[in-house]
């Protein structure tokens, strides 16, 4: 039977893995990019940087920004409390939560927040998960370890589709032309391109990628590569090409953990199943 922490360790993973994916590719512009006046982000000062904050939140509340959703996260996982109020105490090594400056720092900033929650969650026992909090959790004294996890987990589910929803906003208003991107970019510069037209759907531009040296198996931020992507809409003649010019048909995607012919099966493409089989 799988037990209750086995359960908000599950949640947790999957939580995290589909942040750490939607995070990918974000670049500083993206990072602190602030749609509206007087939005929240983080600035820099003297000792580095911090977010926008006051103790009393104005109504409605302001956009915040990538940056400051961000540092918000690091901060809720990494926190003294998510010790203190179980009733453990932070190890030497967890550190202090960062307030990352630039798009590479706040991924680097989430894993290590992310890796001292987790540690810190599988460490507790089951009393540890049904005692009262106490008043080291003020107004929330009487309620129970598994309840402040669930807070944790929420506030980890929320935030994260809070930050996947503006990237999605960026996206929209800054779209990225493929075409006009192929021919401005090397395979150094940009080694996932042949995945990316594949999702975008714009085939007709994979042979000329792929003749520019572009990679066919790269994989999109999902883990699909272009292959999986054509067996799976049934595309067959793009199939074909990507494996005539040696696309990787045993790489398994992030989503799935199926190959390409396992894509094939999944979304019922008959020919490309056949196609596939035959190889």
């Amino acid at each position: 039977m799988t037990t209750t922490l086995e359960n908000l360790l599950g949640l947790s993973d999957f939580a995290w893995e589909r942040l750490r994916t939607r995070i990918q590719g974000m670049t500083d512009e993206e990072y602190f990019w602030e749609p509206f006046d007087g939005s929240w982000s983080v600035r820099k000062t003297d000792d580095g940087f911090a977010a926008d904050y006051v103790m009393i939140a104005p109504e409605p509340a302001p956009f915040t920004t990538l940056a400051w959703r961000i540092a918000h996260i690091v901060d809720i996982l990494q926190a003294e409390r998510t010790a203190t109020w179980f009733g453990h105490q932070p190890e030497p090594e967890d550190g202090v939560p960062a307030v990352p400056g630039s798009a590479d720092a706040a991924r680097s900033a989430l894993e290590v927040a992310y890796g001292v929650w987790r540690r810190r969650l599988a460490s507790l026992s089951q009393e540890d998960l049904a005692r009262p909090m106490g008043p080291i959790a003020g107004p929330y004294a009487a309620d129970d370890g598994t309840a402040f996890a669930l807070h944790i987990l929420d506030e980890l589910i929320h935030h994260g589709a809070e930050v996947g929803a503006v990237r999605d906003f960026y996206r929209g208003t800054h779209p990225v032309d493929l075409a006009t991107l192929a021919g401005e970019v090397t395979p150094a510069e940009r080694p996932t391109l042949v995945a990316e037209a594949a999702a975008a759907k714009q085939w007709e531009l994979i042979p000329q990628l792929a003749d520019k040296g572009f990679d066919v198996s790269a994989k999109t931020t999902s883990g699909a590569t272009a292959a999986h992507l054509a067996a799976g809409t049934g595309t067959l003649d793009t199939l074909r090409y990507l494996v005539a010019h040696g696309a990787d048909l045993s790489i398994t995607d992030g989503q799935f953990q199926a190959d390409v012919l396992g894509w094939a099966r999944w979304f019922k493409q008959a020919e490309a199943v056949a196609y596939l089989e035959g190889q």
